[in-house]
């Protein structure tokens, strides 16, 4: 099965990838531990976009998790299974302040990123902190017009509270 992971920052897609990951024993790509190690630019992106299709052509089973609208495109073509996590922005703003402070102290507690990456209170996370604010409006012109063109063969499933992420978690594992 091929299975993409969205949603706002904060909604647990990752911990929920690494779940997946753990109990079916299929390979996860994190694409935040791909693009924070990386420059940000737009050759940096085109090396996203390539590392994402060797990984998909590499095995008959994945994981991918994150949202990069930019190169959902491709992933949503091959998937099976769309997951979008999706909370309130005010709880996904106060999970992602939390972790970044727990993440200061222990860095452990993110192996999705890069070993070198590091967070800063600047004015750059308080940009990251309104794009989680606004993302309601971006992932409707971003997002939901690519969901809408998936095919009959694809499923959607969103998961809005930690017991529908844990149903999920066990149907996907009782069908492996």
């Amino acid at each position: 099965m091929k299975v993409i992971i969205i949603g706002n920052a904060g909604t647990g897609k990752s911990t929920l990838a690494r779940q997946l990951a753990a109990q079916t024993g299929w390979p996860l790509l994190a694409l935040d531990r791909l693009w924070h190690a990386m420059d940000y630019s737009h050759a940096a992106e085109l090396k996203l976009l390539q590392a994402q299709r060797q990984f998909m052509n590499a095995q008959s089973d994945w994981i991918i998790d994150g949202n990069y609208s930019r190169t959902l495109a491709p992933r949503l073509r091959e998937a099976d299974l769309v997951i979008w996590c999706q909370t309130s922005r005010l709880l996904a703003s106060i999970r992602v302040i939390r972790r970044s402070l727990r993440f200061r102290i222990h860095p452990e507690t993110r192996p999705d990123m890069p070993p070198m990456f590091r967070e800063h209170f600047n004015w750059d996370y308080w940009i990251f902190l309104k794009l989680i604010w606004q993302y309601p409006q971006r992932v409707s012109q971003s997002v939901v017009p690519l969901l809408r063109q998936m095919r009959s063969d694809q499923q959607l499933v969103v998961v809005h509270s930690q017991s529908e992420k844990r149903q999920l978690l066990h149907r996907i594992v009782r069908m492996s």
